[in-house]
């Protein structure tokens, strides 16, 4: 993976948050626009997990209990997804993009780390989460 690509998780605001950071210079899509958006409403997590990290996306999720909840953890491991989450849940797409803008080369060299992980985006960086694998 040379150049860090992101698919957005229906989750993280969609129009706002994909057009603040393509206008960064981000490659990055989102589910509706990689699947359609009647799939995109439909896939469960574990799909997207699994055919956004075939097509060599690293993922881009809102919610950082995607590394316990045991389905999902075990997509990330099967599947060796590089998952990027934000540690607070409440966040705007707004304060997303801040967040991304502010971390950005630090999330970009994520492209260069051996898969799986997910790690949690705060005010202070990256932090990894432990997968709930078995």
């Amino acid at each position: 993976m040379d150049e860090a690509r992101f698919l957005l998780d229906r989750s993280v605001g969609g129009k706002l948050l994909i057009a603040r950071l393509r206008g960064a210079g981000w490659l990055a899509r989102t589910l509706a626009e990689e699947y359609g958006d009647e799939r995109a409403q439909r896939m469960p997590d574990e799909e997207w997990i699994a055919e956004g990290t075939r097509a060599g996306f690293m993922l881009l999720a809102k919610d950082h209990r995607v590394a316990t909840r045991p389905l999902e953890a075990q997509a990330i491991y099967v599947h060796d997804a590089r998952v990027i989450t934000f540690a607070r849940g409440e966040l705007t797409a707004v304060e997303m993009g801040d967040l991304c803008l502010r971390h950005e080369r630090a999330i970009h060299r994520l492209a260069q780390v051996q898969p799986p992980f997910v790690m949690a985006l705060s005010e202070t960086g990256l932090r990894r989460k432990r997968l709930n694998v078995v």
